[in-house]
């Protein structure tokens, strides 16, 4: 059985990362994940829970990463019982002592052109960018569509 150096799998997050959180003045980004159909897919969807524990509300303006060629804020709509993905242009609100989920059927964040292959467990890293916070950089923990339903072991 080899060790293997914990510092080297850790390369630029800072310590303690294992709770996968990410804080920027009033906000605590949470467990931000990007989710791809498969490894060779060109386009992932991110997803993530961020909480405002401050008295001001706040905006997450945009996304950006090296990863992908653009990366936008989608929301999706019901709109007369159709479900719509709509460009958050104007950012993504975060209201005071507030929480907003990027899951699943909501909101999320949309990868589109994924320069290289994705695999399960790879940490993409990525900067939010935040109207009052400014800049966050955290790194999204890639699944696939197999990986997310054998995560149990």
């Amino acid at each position: 059985m080899k060790l293997i150096p914990i510092a080297g799998l850790l390369l630029g997050l800072s310590a303690p990362s294992l709770a996968h959180e990410y804080k920027a003045g009033a906000l605590l980004v949470d467990h931000p994940i990007i989710r791809v159909a498969s490894p060779e897919s060109k386009t992932g969807a991110g997803f993530m829970t961020v909480t405002n524990k401050g008295k001001a509300a706040d905006r997450l303006l945009s996304v950006s990463t090296a990863a992908s060629n653009r990366s936008d804020l989608h929301g999706t709509l019901n709109e007369g019982g159709v479900m719509k993905m709509r460009a958050q242009a104007g950012g993504v609100p975060i209201p005071a002592g507030g929480k907003v989920s990027f899951a699943p059927g909501g909101l999320h964040v949309m990868f589109i052109g994924l320069k290289a292959a994705v695999q399960p467990g790879q940490m993409i890293k990525a900067r939010l960018m935040f109207e009052k916070a400014g800049p966050v950089d955290v790194a999204f923990k890639a699944e696939t569509a197999a990986s997310a339903q054998h995560d149990h072991h």
